[in-house]
């Protein structure tokens, strides 16, 4: 399709509704999915500031326009032209009467100018809101994540801190123009400025923001270099490292800390040199918040395979951090009931969790101790498959995940399985002192191998209305 022709073709249709002497304008943004866009609804500028008090009908999207057809062929060419251009750009559409209907990326001054007559408009009188975002590619898709706090300064003097980043769009599509380079973004919002800062800043249209990092380490306490490996700043993690490397006291500890999660998101051979491509980054350390690790519950709905895997990857290495896996698996399969099965389990759950939390003693105070304090006493009762992208391949780490699972709970858990990729649960689904139930919507039913020597009994069913059959596979080795 010929998008500009098409755009002439309706602007000859509606000329005519436009009022002289204005201009309407409007930003989309491509999704990175390739299929989707967000953005704003068409404005104009009155003394500098966005007014939307008199749109023309037809460039309205609110409910009561959408159906009718030129609406509708207005929505429908926009959608087109912004999800076949580069995800995270802003595509600025504008119209006039004087100077009809054309659409174009913004450049780099366009963008600062269109973020601050949004970020203008989410602050109430009388208060101030800082933004401070840190922006880092994806380690596996390069996509840009944006990861970030803000502080509400109220006019009665009350100051709140939030997560989260209302300039996310900007920072995305300056990442872009800054070619990949650009790390953070400092925005301070009032209700008559907007202030934007960049690292490294955007030459001519942004100023820079500078960190001001001290690298004072006391090499002393192995606690203050944990502190510099888990703080999310490439500095203070190279110094970190130096550290370790000088102490090899402290540097053995570290291995025990760090060396499992490293090997299974860098490599079997990967080292503490490989630390920070193997430290979980502020996306991903919100994988394990309150919205995934609810009481009794642990929720993987809509996690894409990178995010599923994180979330093994990082549980398992606690496990295999205090737990021989291989050693554990021969132990299970040599038991001959349920009793010896069960002995053999508390026994290592006992031993994970006590390590858990002696780890995460020596210093909790970041990410890596907050999250090991929070699965060693986090209770699971039910875990969750809602169109969850669970595609993972057989590895230790699965394994030791499946073993996580019954480490605080004395009940059969309920596997909720909805719309998912789920490829195998690894033969440590059977190996659960209470085996999981588990209940199959929309998705393929399948049971992993049976290692044991003993029959065992599993209750599922396909549909959460479904009737509750049973399953009893033969012992390893009996045809």
């Amino acid at each position: 399709m010929d998008f500009q022709q098409e755009l002439n073709e309706i602007f000859e249709l509606i000329k005519d509704t436009l009022p002289a002497g204005v201009e309407f304008t409007t930003y989309n943004i491509p999704s990175y999915s390739g299929n989707g866009s967000s953005g704003k609804s068409y404005f104009t500028l009155v003394d500098g500031k966005i007014n939307r008090d008199a749109i023309p009908e037809a460039l309205k999207d609110s409910s009561e326009y959408r159906n009718i057809a030129i609406n509708r062929r207005i929505s429908d060419i926009e959608f087109d032209i912004t999800v076949a251009q580069e995800p995270g750009r802003f595509v600025v559409f504008s119209i006039s009467k004087e100077n009809g209907y054309s659409y174009r990326i913004a450049t780099p001054e366009e963008l600062v100018q269109l973020t601050k007559l949004h970020l203008i408009t989410i602050v109430d009188p009388g208060m101030r809101k800082e933004v401070f975002a840190e922006v880092a590619p994806d380690k596996k898709t390069g996509k840009p994540d944006v990861v970030g706090r803000q502080i509400l300064y109220y006019a009665n003097g009350e100051v709140k801190e939030y997560t989260g980043v209302p300039a996310s769009d900007f920072a995305r599509a300056a990442f872009h123009a800054l070619d990949g380079k650009l790390k953070f973004v400092y925005v301070m919002i009032s209700e008559t400025d907007v202030i934007i800062k960049t690292m490294p800043a955007i030459p001519g249209v942004t100023e820079l923001y500078e960190i001001n990092e001290d690298l004072t380490l006391d090499v002393s306490k192995i606690e203050n270099i944990y502190e510099f490996l888990e703080s999310f700043s490439e500095a203070k993690i190279e110094k970190g490292i130096e550290a370790l490397q000088a102490n090899p006291e402290f540097k053995a500890k570290a291995e025990k800390r760090y060396g499992q999660l490293i090997k299974n998101r860098v490599g079997k051979d990967a080292g503490l040199e490989s630390f920070e491509k193997a430290a979980l980054s502020r996306k991903e350390v919100e994988l394990f918040s309150d919205w995934h690790f609810a009481e009794n519950v642990i929720s993987l709905a809509r996690l894409d395979e990178d995010e599923c895997r994180t979330v093994v990857d990082f549980i398992g290495s606690l496990v295999m951090s205090h737990l021989d896996i291989h050693e554990f698996k021969a132990q299970m399969e040599a038991t001959e009931n349920e009793m010896e099965l069960r002995e053999v389990y508390h026994s290592a759950a006992q031993k994970v969790k006590a390590g858990m939390l002696v780890e995460a003693k020596v210093y909790g105070g970041s990410w890596f101790g907050e999250i090991s304090t929070l699965l060693a006493n986090h209770k699971c009762e039910k875990l969750m498959f809602e169109k969850t992208h669970f595609k993972l391949e057989r590895s230790d780490a699965l394994k030791a995940f499946m073993f996580y699972l019954n480490l605080n709970n004395g009940i059969s858990i309920y596997f909720d399985i909805f719309q998912s990729y789920l490829y195998d649960l690894t033969e440590f689904f059977w190996f659960s002192p209470t085996i999981a139930r588990t209940a199959w919507g929309e998705t393929d039913f399948v049971l992993p191998e049976f290692t044991l020597k003993f029959r065992r009994k599993v209750f599922y069913r396909i549909n959460d209305d479904g009737e509750w059959l049973r399953k009893s596979p033969k012992p390893a080795g009996v045809e």
